[in-house]
């Protein structure tokens, strides 16, 4: 390899860095700002609104992480059943 080809690819990976050094920063903030949008969840309807992540990270969400028991299982059923029942299907 020459000379002058080894300076071409010390350029262009001088010139690599800092590209990389001043998109990395801007990148970085617009993810930040996609990942905690309302706009993502309105136009991909993936994850928790803003309003829904507050509520989780203070407790109030309703049912967040938690599994229902066991009883609390039987007596959904049980109300399922009495209601199918009073409308005749069951």
């Amino acid at each position: 390899m020459g000379e002058s080809a080894l300076m071409r690819e010390v350029k262009v990976s001088e010139m690599g860095r800092r590209v990389r050094a001043a998109v990395n920063p801007v990148t970085t903030a617009a993810t930040g700002w996609w990942c905690h949008s309302a706009l993502r969840h309105a136009l991909t309807g993936h994850g928790p609104t803003a309003r829904q992540r507050r509520l989780i990270r203070h407790g109030l969400a309703n049912g967040a992480g938690r599994v229902p028991s066991a009883e609390q299982m039987k007596a959904r059923a049980a109300a399922i059943d009495e209601l199918l029942r009073r409308e005749g299907h069951g």
